[in-house]
């Protein structure tokens, strides 16, 4: 059972840590979002995505650019690196093609993603480094460090 689960249980809505911005199921957004709470995204949407609270990707959303928040959970789809300080969930729905680094990874069995995996023990940086998806060669494995 993931973080997913508990947010659409039964088809009942319940938001972990407050929800203040939706881009809804039929909406396409371009752009650039900064949160202090939470971050809904189950349209499409093309930028950047900072949030202190949760970011949910839900299984009809689809962002494409880099996602930094406390909490990221990923039903739908990515293309690009991804950042939670605290723990990142890429569910069985979840497809994502980036980078991903977090305090703790969930990647769900179902699941796919394409790139790096990093594990930061303790608080993340806000300094933390990614490089963009469309860089990466698939040519030979990478250290981590």
């Amino acid at each position: 059972m993931g973080l997913f689960d508990n947010i659409v249980s039964g088809g009942k809505k319940l938001a972990i840590g407050g929800l203040d911005s939706i881009i809804g199921e039929n909406a396409r957004f371009k752009g650039e979002i900064v949160s202090v709470s939470g971050v809904s995204i189950n349209g499409e949407f093309e930028g950047k995505i900072k949030a202190e609270g949760e970011i949910i990707v839900t299984p009809n959303g689809k962002v494409v650019g880099e996602i930094h928040g406390g909490t990221v959970v990923v039903a739908g789809r990515v293309d690009g690196n991804i950042i939670a300080k605290d723990i990142l969930e890429v569910s069985k729905s979840g497809r994502v093609h980036g980078d991903l680094t977090g305090g703790k990874i969930v990647i769900e069995e179902g699941s796919t993603y394409h790139g790096r995996v990093r594990v930061e023990s303790g608080p993340l940086s806000a300094e933390v480094e990614s490089v963009p998806a469309e860089e990466q060669t698939d040519t030979q494995p990478k250290p981590l460090f």
